[in-house]
Order: C-alpha cells, then sequence, then structure tokens
C-alpha cells in the first residue's frame, strides 16, 4: 500500500493472494514431514524452529526490499493500550478454550463479560491519547472509513472460521480417522493450490471488473465446499478417502482465494498513507483475535457433541460426528461474511 501506486495494487496483491496459497501448501506438509521424521526424538515439537530461518530472511530482505515509510512525526510506544488489549483478549479467549474442561464455572461467564468493559476502556482510552499526543496504539479515525470498518468485521469473522475449521479438520483426520500427519498435510495440497490460482486470478482479472462481487462469490463457494463436504462425510464415513476430499476441498480452496487477496486490498483501499502502517497492524491483528476466537470456539462447537470417555470403537464415528457439526457453524460463518461484504465498496 506504501510502496505501489494505486494502478500497480491489483497485481501485488494477485501475486500476494498467490504466495499465500504456496504458504498453505507448504506449510502444513513441512509440519507433517517434521513430525514424521521425530528429529531428536522431540516429536511435533521442531515445527516451531521453522519460524528462525523464516524470521532471518525476513529482517535480511526487509532491510534490502522493503521501502521505508514513517509517520509524519515520532510516535511514542502507548504501553496502556497495549495492556489493555492483551487483558482484554485473554480474559475473553481463556474461558472459551478452558471453559468446557472446568465445567464452564460461574467467574469464565464473568469474566467474558468483563473482557468488553475493558475494551471499552481501550476504546476510551485511545480517544484520550490520540487528543493528547496523537500517538494512540489503535488509529480510531480509520474507522470513520466505510471500507475499513466494514473490511475489518469481515476479517474478524473470517478469521473465526478459518480458525475452526483448521483444527476440526485435522483433529477429523488425524484421530477420527487415524490418518498420519503426513497423509492429512497431503490431503490438504489441493486445497492450497486451490487458494493460490484463484488468489491470483481474483485480483487481476476478476476483481477489476465486478467489484466486490467477487468477494461475495468466494463466500458463498466456500460455503458450497463447507455443505458439500459434511455430505461426502455423511456418505463415506469411515472409510473416506483423500481423493474423494478433493472435491470439496479444491470448492473451498477457490472460494477462499475470491476472498483472502481482494480483501487486504479492499480494507486498505481508502485508508490514508500515512496511517497504511497502522491500518495494516490492525489488519494482522484482528485476523489473528478471529483464529483464535475460532479455536475457543472448538471446545463449543466440536468437543461440545463428543461424549467424555469414549471407548475406542466410539471415536471415529464421534469425531466424523462433531465435524460435521463444526462446518455447519463455519457455514453459518460463510453466510454472515457474505451479508457483512454489502458494506464494503462496489468498486
Amino acid at each position: 500500500h506504501a510502496t505501489f501506486p494505486a494502478h500497480e495494487r491489483g497485481k501485488v496483491f494477485g501475486l500476494f493472494g498467490a504466495i499465500v496459497g504456496l504458504g498453505a501448501v507448504s506449510g502444513p506438509l513441512l509440519g507433517a514431514l517434521l513430525t514424521e521424521w521425530n528429529l531428536f526424538g522431540l516429536e511435533w515439537r521442531p515445527i516451531f524452529l521453522i519460524n528462525l530461518p523464516v524470521g532471518i530472511a525476513g529482517l535480511v530482505l526487509g532491510s534490502r526490499f522493503i521501502t521505508e515509510s514513517k509517520a509524519p512525526k515520532a510516535l511514542r510506544l502507548d504501553l496502556v493500550g497495549v495492556a489493555l488489549v492483551v487483558a482484554g483478549l485473554l480474559m475473553l479467549l481463556y474461558p472459551l478454550t478452558q471453559g468446557r474442561e472446568l465445567g464452564w464455572p460461574l467467574w469464565g461467564y464473568v469474566t467474558m463479560g468483563g473482557a468488553v468493559v475493558v475494551f471499552g476502556a481501550l476504546v476510551a482510552y485511545e480517544r484520550r491519547k490520540t487528543a493528547r499526543d496523537g500517538s494512540p496504539l489503535i488509529e480510531l479515525s480509520l474507522f470513520r472509513v466505510k471500507s475499513f470498518a466494514a473490511g475489518i468485521a469481515v476479517q474478524t469473522v473470517f478469521g473465526v472460521g478459518l480458525g475452526i475449521f483448521f483444527l476440526v479438520w485435522t483433529l477429523y483426520m488425524q484421530i477420527g480417522l487415524g490418518w498420519t500427519a503426513l497423509r492429512a498435510g497431503l490431503t490438504g495440497v489441493p486445497f492450497s493450490i486451490a487458494v493460490s490460482t484463484a488468489a491470483g486470478l481474483s485480483v487481476q482479472k476478476l476483481v477489476p471488473r465486478f467489484g466486490r462481487k467477487v468477494l461475495q462469490a468466494g463466500a458463498l463457494t466456500m460455503a458450497a465446499g463447507v455443505l458439500l463436504y459434511i455430505w461426502e462425510s455423511e456418505r463415506y464415513g469411515l472409510g473416506i478417502a483423500s481423493w474423494q476430499m478433493a472435491l470439496p476441498l479444491v470448492v473451498m480452496g477457490v472460494g477462499m482465494g475470491l476472498i483472502v487477496a481482494p480483501l487486504t486490498d479492499a480494507v486498505l483501499s481508502e485508508v490514508p498513507r500515512e496511517h497504511a502502517g497502522s491500518a495494516s497492524g490492525l489488519i494482522n491483528t484482528v485476523q489473528q483475535m478471529g483464529n483464535a476466537l475460532g479455536l475457543g470456539l472448538v471446545s463449543v462447537v466440536f468437543y461440545g457433541v463428543i461424549g467424555d470417555r469414549l471407548p475406542p470403537t466410539e471415536v471415529g464415528p464421534a469425531f466424523v460426528d462433531a465435524f460435521q457439526h463444526a462446518l455447519g457453524w463455519v457455514a453459518a460463518v460463510m453466510a454472515v461474511i457474505f451479508l457483512l461484504m454489502f458494506a464494503l465498496p462496489k468498486r
């Protein structure tokens, strides 16, 4: 957004979306291989070491190739804002994640309600911080930009859907169906290739012609893929094969590709250049927050329908049923996203 002129951003975001798709291919495969190899007897733990070469490469290449962009004046670190964000997210997510195991205690509901109060205090504080020294953690004026506010809402809800899907999908394949990590990783390759292809195509060819209808088509396409997946998992049960999952995964991947790259462009399209950094940070934060919310909700929409202490013969069927139930929620999330997208710019 800061480096390229507006007429070039379509190509740039198209390439960005394709790279996201390639990452979605390589990530699960590399993680599966590291798990299978069991390096130094550490089982799955070496997956965290992936961040080291990636981080070093980011520092080296970023310092060389990323264009410098700065705010008109130096900003001060908003430590109070950081503390309020962390406290609010912790109060919201911890009870969601641990509530089922602890029997949904009263303090969990009180804590989640308190998170709303903390986020309200955050907004009030950020307003005062803006008026006092102009260096808030969250630039609230961005939310007056309709496309940004709508895009942030879509990004958050989209993150919830993805957070639910990717975790329950993995649990379904590896525990419910008893597949190895490598087989589960390979099963996702058609999905990732579809994401990469559709992302590159959507921004460069489709969005300039059809605008936000492309994103809405993506939400409906992804919902169709989810419903198809539910039907197949019910029809084939524990005997489902990887190749039988390919069709719903490709449909879902195309839908996601039509959303992921143009959505970033749509959110940033009307943001002033001097606030591009703050806006970009918010996009990433709400996406991660949505993912975390989705992961927290897995305890409700997935494990909430699985009985405790199942005998081994019932684990597979129970995970298949829970998978179908959770995917129903993912389809509902896609419908909500479709409606939210009406607030995005038509072009």
